[in-house]
Formats: C-alpha cells, structure tokens, sequence
C-alpha cells in the first residue's frame, strides 16, 4: 500500500476511536452526576492508575509509555469536562457568586496607599497612574506595604511583581503566601534608568553606584564596562535622596530622570538599561475580595501532590478548559521538604461557570490553595 492508503486505513480507524470517546465522555458525564450527588472530588488518582494498569498489563513494554501517555490526555479532558459538569462550590467559589450578584464596582478614582521607598520612586509612579488622587504612605519595606493594610493604615498597597529584565521579585511572592491579602488592579511601568550624581560630578570620577537591586541588574552590562563597585539599596528613590544629602562626587545612582530632578542631582547619562524595553509589573493589594468592572486576569496560588507529573496535570487541566496561562511561578513551601507553592496567572472572566467550578476544583483538593484576585491589568 502507498501512504495515501495508509492515511485512509488511519482515517477510518480516527473515526472509530472519535465514536469510542464520544462514548466514554457520554459515561463520564453520568459519573460526574454520580460524583455531584456524594461530593466528591473529580480528581481520583488511584482510579487513574488501575485503569492504566489493566490496559497496560498485557502490552509489549515498547508501547506501555505511549498508551500511558494516551490516557493521561483522555483523562485531563474528562475531568474537565466533569468540572465543569457538577458545577463544584467552595468558600471561593461562593464568594464570587455574591459579587457577581452584588455588581461590579469601577475602580476608585482616589484611596490611601501604601508605597515602599520615598517620593520619585517606580512604586510611587504606579500608585499615581492607579490612583489619579492619592494619600501615599511611603514605608520603609514590602513587608511595611503589607502591614500598613493589614493595620487598615491605608486601603491598598502597591508593590512590585516582576520586571521583564530581572524576573520575578519573590520577596512579594512569599508576602502573598503569608498574608490572606488579594490583587484588585495592576499596571506596567515602563523603566527607564538615568545615572545620576551630584552637582559637578562627572562620570569619569564614579568609583561606586548605588540603587535597588533590581536596577543594578537591568543595567549590569553598562555597570560592567563602568568597572565600578555596587551596592544594593532599599530603592531607586532612596538611593537617590540619600545621594543628595552626603554630596559625594565619587557615588552615582541608578534612578528615573523625574527622581534626579527631584532631589537635585545631575544626569550623568540617560537610558542605560541593558534592554530597551524595561518594564515592571506593579500589583494593588486589598485585605478585601474585590472584582471591579473590566476584570479579565486572575491569579491563584496552590501547592500541588509531591508526585511525578502532578504540575503538567494542572496544567493540561487549564489547556483543557482554553484557559490562557500567562506566567507560572513556583516558591519552596517554608519548613517543607522540597514542597512548593506554585502560583498561575490567566486569562478569563472569573465569573465564568468553568473558571468558578475549576477554582472551586483546586480549592478543594489542596489545604494550601489561595484566590490572589481577578483583577485588569493596565499599561
């Protein structure tokens, strides 16, 4: 036979195994019935692995791998489709129908915030792009963002997630993890560092520049061919105004070009950041669960079973769904052996029934599950 007869015995076969699925999927969504009724989980782990056993058992170990691999996929989908089938509720879950009941909100025009580092910092520049009238708290740390709300010294907080250069900033991960706080807007802000000294300097005379760690990072080529020392300070702003106070000619800082203005310094010289196209994503922090109007990206965090292929599970069960996952990020679980809370950005509507069945999903089979928030994401 040539390959076109080949492809038309495949073909026929195709339909047959279509017809087969069909079938099965039609079984599945009686079990999801079955499973709605008790309340019990979609996921059953040990079913999948007798299953796998029986049809595997009498194979040639050659082509054990490719059905096991078969039904892995075949499995991912049917329990999606039973997510989405028993419409599963948690605590989550339940909140966000009594928004959705409620109405969505617009974003508040002006509120009181929590910023970490002083005026002319990129948080500052965040908070007045989020907020066009603000009450800014400036704080000494993240962690002084989170007690500020916590305390109800302010109503939000707005703190940095991750720069396209140097990455994510796990420090605010680890933050999310520990305080049962939620996300209710971002905005990306793009960066753009200056080096900046005091009056009369000149960029011959720097022996040592000085900013956020993050900011000697983005600009580590230029700092290099510099060839001088670094130190990390607390943030862009703080560096600079503390540049200003001590007047040294052989100290520069890397900073926005408003913050050198701001505290008086000269630009020695203006856009050295390795990458051209610097941005940084800044979160807004609420103690409060809130969806406002335009919301269309969601972030959960979760710990997942200490098993080989329980991540590419999860995430076959959002390709499943259609769910677009923009960023996955994983933090070690303190006090755990080699355990890790992984958190999931995507897109969507929260309020749709598959999104709400399958947070309630996830909720449900981890203790260590967390709603960051639904929330839009502005640039």
């Amino acid at each position: 036979m040539d390959i076109k007869e080949l492809r038309d015995q495949i073909d026929v076969i195709d339909d047959e195994l279509v017809k087969l699925y069909l079938k099965r999927m039609d079984t599945v969504a009686k079990i999801a019935e079955k499973k709605s009724d008790e309340g019990s989980s979609v996921n059953d782990g040990k079913r999948e692995k007798e299953i796998v056993y029986r049809i595997t058992k009498d194979l040639n170990d050659d082509f054990k791998i490719y059905v096991k691999e078969l039904y892995s996929a075949i499995f991912t989908t049917s329990k999606a489709y039973q997510t989405v089938a028993i419409n599963r509720t948690s605590e989550t879950a339940e909140k966000l129908k009594k928004i959705y009941e409620a109405g969505q909100e617009k974003f508040p025009v002006s509120a009181t915030v929590a910023v970490q580092g002083v005026l002319g910092s990129n948080s500052y520049a965040a908070a007045t792009k989020l907020f066009p009238i603000s009450d800014i708290t400036f704080v000494k740390s993240f962690e002084g963002v989170f007690n500020a709300v916590a305390k109800g010294l302010c109503e939000y907080g707005i703190l940095p997630i991750e720069n396209s250069t140097a990455g994510s900033v796990n420090e605010v991960y680890d933050l999310m993890k520990k305080y049962d706080f939620h996300i209710v807007k971002a905005v990306r802000i793009k960066i753009n560092h200056c080096l900046a000294g005091v009056k009369g300097a000149k960029k011959s005379d720097i022996k040592t520049v000085v900013s956020h760690a993050q900011a000697l990072y983005q600009c580590g080529d230029y700092l290099k061919e510099m060839k001088v020392a670094t130190v990390a300070a607390e943030n862009t702003a703080t560096a600079a105004k503390e540049l200003a106070a001590k007047n040294d000619e052989t100290v520069a800082v890397l900073c926005s070009e408003e913050c050198a203005e701001l505290y008086g310094l000269d630009i020695l010289d203006r856009s050295v950041q390795d990458n051209s196209s610097n941005y940084t994503r800044f979160i807004c922090i609420g103690k409060k669960l809130q969806v406002f109007e335009g919301s269309n990206k969601i972030s959960v965090m979760t710990s997942l079973q200490h098993e080989p292929g329980s991540l590419n599970k999860t995430l076959a069960r959002f390709a499943a769904l259609g769910l677009d996952l923009t960023k996955i990020e994983s933090r070690p679980i303190s006090g755990s052996s080699f355990e890790f809370m992984f958190y999931f950005d995507f897109d969507g509507n929260v309020f749709d029934r598959k999104i709400i069945s399958l947070i309630a999903e996830l909720e449900n089979s981890s203790d260590k599950f967390g709603f960051l928030g639904s929330y839009q994401e502005i640039i």
